[in-house]
């Protein structure tokens, strides 16, 4: 095992790796800063071997380990193609040096080796994947050697293939497997530089492909995709298998080949709409496990982004997009050096998919994720791609010939024209809502508020988008209780406390599916990107969808919202605020008007604006809190006294006549209460 740096440094990662199994605690920032990190890893990797391949992973108990032959071969594409955007680094030297050290542990019968190290016997999956690095550095380089390199390490994976296109032989633990589809792929590959020899190799993959295609159930799930048979197989064995039929099909003009791996991820990302992150293994039935497979949710976010790329369909880049942001709370910006910007196998790290391991392909894939992502997104300037990207998911497919990839003016194209069609309503159709959740839950007099809405408005829920960073243990409940410790702690008291009566109350917890309507409309699950402090915004592409979809949003999800969704669509955010905010800004609701034996408090229904509590009100009422003995009867006055608020504000943003109420003095912001505010509030409460 290779151990740079070792010692205490290690301790720190072992460390620095367990806090981090709280996702609520990462210091997720810009793509480009995750992608940096990411690349700076796999510098790392390589310094970690001292021989020019990457070494596999680094083992939190072990350190690092040796180099990776067949992972080596595909973190080559992803280098150059860095160096392509960022040619001030020296992604391009390494990757050429990376290459070299490749055709230095080739046998002598044009094979490469199994497993980790320069030695072993010879295995056709490591081979192809190699094969993706050669053909590379032979584009860029028009260095002979790696031509030559190319055709032995390819004639030698024809010779060994099977009539049937199977490669029984030479192949991990001596049996057949469907993700060989990676193999066929990089024949492909080889095929589009060696004019000599792309007839043998395009039939070679053409056969192989077949051959998986057989291996295909009618539910989209394959057989002989684990790496031992009987065992359900892991995301990151599927995703390859659908991979390498969708590029295949691609290369190969084959429409059965693209629509059976369309058919596949259509599957997974209805899991991911449904479920959340994808799960570490899949059974026939598509029935997961306990843990994650992070390497598998990037791959998988790349299939999904080819497929936007094919299609032009915006839910595989909304599928792609969170997949990314899921990744992104699992990567390290400050950590110790040698587990910074490093992906994990699992999450948790004790999964069962390289547990207690940071893989190097697992980065190699999220950081093609990440550089596509940037080529196809629409800018917040207005839905337009990266000025000077080109529209391809990874850098494998950005080392291919050009056959069916899309550039960036494309893409956009696309997106634009999808938006336009989806947006065009009659004129007298209901109003599109649009809601946000904090996870699959939300309370009772809130679900009361929507379903009032429906039944008194002529308006519609036409989406719903669920946050998934929600819950107990979310990054806003997370970052809410550090910056207010004493207050946390009597919420979370307050929330464990029994129930004192089985009657229904206010705050009782309903399933979002439960809420008229709800179920029966669109949904889709991401992660807000943190802006500063509490503050959130929403991804690009997921405010797109929602432009595109929706009228108006009503939020009760996902914090304090900033950013190009409140524009986004044409009657913006509406919010819930318990509070008159011409004297009682911020929260929490009820809290300060108690303690300041307020007779009333008003209550509002916003249209939200960069600063807080300060949009024009659609909806105002007092509330009458006179009569309310404890903070929970206030609370109970304000929220169920303001249920119907939610209707008039909809009616409100539809009659163009009517002229909002804008707060041109806005009262003081308050904040939760520190210990000896709350001190003040026991007294007061059992006084």
């Amino acid at each position: 095992m290779f151990d740079i740096p070792a010692g205490t440094s290690r301790g720190r990662s072992i460390a620095h790796a367990a806090r981090r199994q709280l996702p609520a605690l990462a210091d997720t920032g810009s793509d480009e800063e995750h992608l940096s990190a990411a690349i700076e890893w796999l510098f790392r990797s390589q310094d970690a071997t001292g021989g020019g391949g990457s070494a596999a992973t680094y083992n939190l108990l072990l350190g690092w380990e040796a180099p990776y032959p067949e992972t080596t071969g595909y973190v080559i594409p992803t280098l150059y193609a860095y160096a392509d955007d960022y040619p001030e680094s020296d992604a391009s030297d390494r990757a050429t040096a990376m290459a070299e050290w490749l055709l230095t542990v080739q046998r002598d019968d044009g094979s490469f080796p199994e497993g980790t190290g320069e030695r072993g016997d010879p295995n056709v999956f490591n081979t192809g994947q190699a094969v993706f690095g050669l053909v590379e550095a032979y584009r860029r380089t028009g260095e002979e050697a790696y031509a030559d390199a190319v055709r032995a390490a390819c004639d030698w994976a024809v010779v060994a293939q099977d009539d049937d296109g199977a490669w029984r032989q030479h192949d991990y633990e001596g049996e057949v497997h469907a993700y060989a589809t990676r193999v066929a792929w990089a024949l492909l590959e080889a095929a589009s530089v060696l004019d000599d020899r792309a007839e043998t190799y395009r039939d070679a993959a053409r056969r192989n492909l077949e051959w998986a295609l057989e291996r295909r159930r009618s539910n989209g799930w394959f057989e002989n995709a684990a790496f031992v048979a009987g065992d359900d197989p892991d995301l990151h064995t599927i995703a390859y298998t659908i991979r390498g039929l969708l590029e295949g099909g691609v290369r190969l003009d084959d429409d059965e080949l693209v629509d059976a791996a369309r058919g596949s991820a259509d599957v997974l990302l209805e899991l991911q709409r449904r479920t959340g992150p994808l799960s570490g293994t899949y059974d026939a039935d598509w029935g997961g496990t306990w843990y994650r497979c992070l390497t598998g949710n990037a791959q998988m976010g790349l299939v999904w982004l080819r497929l936007y790329e094919l299609t032009g369909e915006a839910e595989y880049a909304m599928a792609a997009r969170t997949a990314a942001e899921f990744l992104k709370r699992h990567q390290s910006l400050d950590g110790p050096v040698p587990v910074r910007g490093a992906i994990p196998g699992s999450y948790p790290h004790v999964g069962s998919y390289l547990y207690l391991r940071y893989p190097n392909w697992a980065t190699k894939f999220f950081a093609d994720l990440l550089a596509g992502l940037a080529a196809v997104s629409p800018s917040e300037a207005g839905g337009e791609a990266s000025e000077g990207d080109e529209g391809t998911a990874t850098a494998e497919a950005t080392a291919a010939t050009g056959e069916g990839t899309a550039t960036a003016e494309t893409t956009a194209t696309k997106w634009e024209t999808a938006t336009t069609e989806a947006a065009a309503v009659a004129a007298d159709a209901p109003l599109r809502v649009c809601l946000l959740f904090d996870g699959e839950h939300t309370e009772r007099w809130v679900a009361d508020a929507i379903e009032t809405m429906l039944a008194e408005t002529n308006a519609e829920i036409s989406l719903v988008v669920i946050n998934e960073d929600a819950g107990l243990l979310g990054s806003g409940n997370v970052k809410r209780g550090l910056k207010y410790p004493a207050y946390a702690a009597y919420w979370l008291a307050s929330a464990l406390r029994p129930r004192r009566s089985a009657s229904e109350r206010y705050d009782d917890s309903v399933h979002v599916s439960e809420i008229a309507q709800v179920d029966d409309a669109e949904g889709l699950r991401t992660y807000p990107t943190n802006v500063s402090g509490l503050w959130n915004e929403l991804p690009e592409e997921v405010v797109s969808e929602i432009g595109a979809r929706s009228d108006v949003v009503f939020r009760r999800g996902f914090g304090l919202v900033r950013g190009s969704l409140l524009s986004a669509t044409e009657h913006g955010v509406l919010s819930y605020h318990h509070g008159d905010p011409r004297a009682y800004r911020g929260g929490p609701a009820g809290f300060w008007e108690y303690m300041h034996g307020e007779e009333t408090a008003g209550t509002i229904v916003q249209s939200l604006t960069d600063d807080l509590d300060a949009g024009v009100v659609r909806s105002y009422r007092d509330v009458d809190i006179a009569d309310c003995d404890t903070l929970d009867e206030v609370r109970r006055a304000l929220y169920e006294g303001s249920t119907g608020q939610l209707a008039e504000a909809i009616e409100a943003v539809q009659d163009a006549g009517r002229e909002p109420m804008v707060v041109d003095d806005l009262g003081p912001v308050y904040h939760p209460p520190d210990l000896g505010e709350l001190a003040a509030y026991a007294r007061k409460r059992f006084r």
